[in-house]
């Protein structure tokens, strides 16, 4: 053979070779074609704090597996997405339903998830993982204990259904939670083994263990390209295309994010390079001490104060824990005192008694009544969490409230406006405990309106209840409730809501924000014990709703409103 002969089959094999293991070519059909002619724009986000998917550099520069994926979708489609800037993962989620983002390049599906977007077949799989100082095997193991999840991402919702059973805690990041965990501040934290090891390789964390999340199909992360509902002829193209992409190419991204590797010293080739790796380390160790040092001071002291913030999440549950022990326990310790003072008080007035030995018997039963009324406040808000649940009509409790305030209402002069809706389904509710929230809401309306007598202001309250679909106001005003947890609400959902209005003084800036904070009131000295929202609220809670308070927009007074949710059959 001639090398002539020889050169032109080593070129004719090379090609051969090229050919089979590079991308074909992509075909699109004309009506794919026009679509993307006639949608020269459309918008793209990427989540900021999700490595090594995709992430935002010190640099300001969008990186990780999915932006790879992105940028051969564009080589590929021969067009340039417009990328949207969201300030976490849970504003890009809420963009994305109002329809200001038309596609999310690194989202995992789920069933809330299929009923506003579409999504290609997965490009890439990794296991779910326990991440914990101990070694937890199952979720059963986790029963009781602090588990962190990243706030409105797959393991929010899969770890949500076990929130009877485990204390979850949301967090902004995978990083916040894998660092509480180190810390112990949390117990667990259920995340993928991308992020995991990530975050342990960049911030030298050693001391977490991490075992696959026992979970059957759910074990994974399938990550997909999520596509706006509206939109199926893009959910084809990009299909298309990424069963274009070659193997190898997708290889190569995985291992370009997920399979860094560091090279210690001693495995290069050559003995004299050891040597003198070595001579250099040691020549240079005292100047490499003082300058590690220094740098580890600078490190211990961001992570502390990084640490340090994330901690705070935690400070509210532990609080409200911490003051339902103290209430129940100051509670049985004071009550059988004042049950002995009020008999003592009782013998004495039956005794042939003086004008000012009766007037201190008077002010010490009024003392021992608000000692009394305090405990049972401070008894009701550290009770068991149980519901006597039975079936009911939320309008019935609503009448029977207001029967039972009857005479408050004549002798304040307060009018009642009523608009209770007639096609309200029933409730899995506990009446009493439903009772003792709405006349607690309306005996602060009335208190809240004594001062109208002085000025002649018409004392009145509002009350309605209806049946209609949440909306964008309803739902942002839940976000802005404080130490408020995910909302169990979405748009459009169904759902009973009764509101109750008064025309009284409101409140102020500090009020509207800890309003239902335990022992927090408004009230003068001895009128109230603080307790009483706070309670409503737990119950409210109880029954899978929401309550919150603001001031009325279009006169003086402050507006309650409540939200039930429907079974899933009466939402149909």
């Amino acid at each position: 053979m001639t090398p002539i002969k020889c050169f032109l089959m080593i070129i004719a094999l090379n090609f051969f070779i090229a050919s089979h293991t590079s991308a074909q070519h992509l075909e699109l059909n004309e009506e794919e074609q026009l679509w993307l002619k006639n949608h020269p724009v459309i918008n793209i986000a990427f989540d900021k704090n999700f490595p090594p998917y995709e992430w935002k550099n010190t640099e300001g520069i969008n990186q990780g597996i999915s932006v790879d994926y992105i940028q051969l979708i564009e080589e590929q489609l021969k067009i340039k997405f417009k990328k949207i800037e969201k300030k976490n993962w849970s504003e890009v989620l809420k963009a994305f339903k109002y329809g200001d983002i038309d596609i999310l390049p690194a989202i995992a599906k789920n069933d809330k998830r299929q009923k506003y977007m579409l999504f290609t077949e997965p490009y890439m799989k990794i296991q779910g993982v326990i991440v914990s100082s101990k070694e937890y095997n199952s979720l059963k193991e986790l029963t009781g204990e602090k588990v962190g999840v990243v706030n409105d991402n797959y393991w929010d919702d899969l770890v949500s259904h076990y929130d009877e059973d485990i204390r979850i805690i949301r967090v902004d990041d995978a990083k916040s939670g894998i660092e509480l965990v180190s810390i112990g501040a949390i117990d667990a934290m259920v995340t993928d083994l991308g992020s995991v090891t990530y975050h342990i390789h960049a911030n030298s964390i050693t001391n977490l263990k991490f075992v696959p999340v026992p979970l059957f199909q759910n074990q994974k992360l399938e990550l997909s390209i999520g596509i706006r509902k509206e939109w199926p002829i893009l959910q084809e193209i990009l299909q298309k295309v990424i069963n274009n992409i070659d193997k190898a190419e997708k290889e190569k991204i995985n291992n370009r994010w997920l399979k860094v590797q560091e090279i210690s010293f001693w495995q290069d080739s050559g003995f004299q390079k050891k040597v003198i790796v070595l001579a250099l380390i040691m020549i240079t160790t005292f100047v490499l001490i003082i300058f590690w040092n220094r740098a580890l001071k600078l490190q211990v002291k961001r992570r502390s104060n990084e640490l340090e913030k994330a901690h705070t999440q935690l400070i509210h549950a532990e609080k409200m824990e911490s003051i339902g022990r103290l209430s129940a326990g100051v509670a049985h310790e004071v009550k059988n005192p004042l049950a002995i003072l009020q008999m003592s008080v009782d013998y004495l007035k039956g005794e042939d008694n003086d004008e000012t030995i009766v007037t201190i018997l008077d002010d010490m039963e009024d003392a021992i009544a608000r000692a009394d009324k305090v405990i049972k406040g401070l008894l009701d808000f550290s009770r068991e969490k149980e519901l006597q649940v039975s079936q009911g009509n939320i309008n019935q409790v609503i009448i029977k409230s207001l029967r039972l305030i009857d005479h408050e209402l004549k002798q304040h002069n307060v009018t009642i406006k009523s608009r209770l809706a007639d096609n309200l389904p029933d409730l899995d509710m506990d009446f009493n405990r439903l009772q003792q929230v709405f006349i607690n809401l309306f005996m602060n309306s009335v208190q809240a309106m004594q001062e109208n007598k002085m000025t002649n202001h018409e004392s009145e309250i509002e009350v309605s209840s209806c049946l209609r679909n949440i909306n964008h106001e309803e739902l942002d005003g839940m976000s802005l409730q404080p130490n408020k947890k995910k909302s169990q609400f979405t748009l459009q959902q169904p759902v009973i809501i009764i509101k109750i209005r008064d025309t009284g003084h409101g409140l102020d800036a500090n009020s509207e924000k800890n309003i239902f904070e335990p022992f927090y009131t408004t009230k003068p000295v001895g009128e109230g014990t603080g307790l009483g929202l706070s309670v409503s609220k737990t119950i409210i809670s109880l029954h899978h709703g929401i309550i919150t308070m603001h001031n009325r927009n279009d006169q003086a007074g402050a507006e309650v409103t409540l939200y039930f949710a429907l079974k899933e059959e009466q939402e149909k």
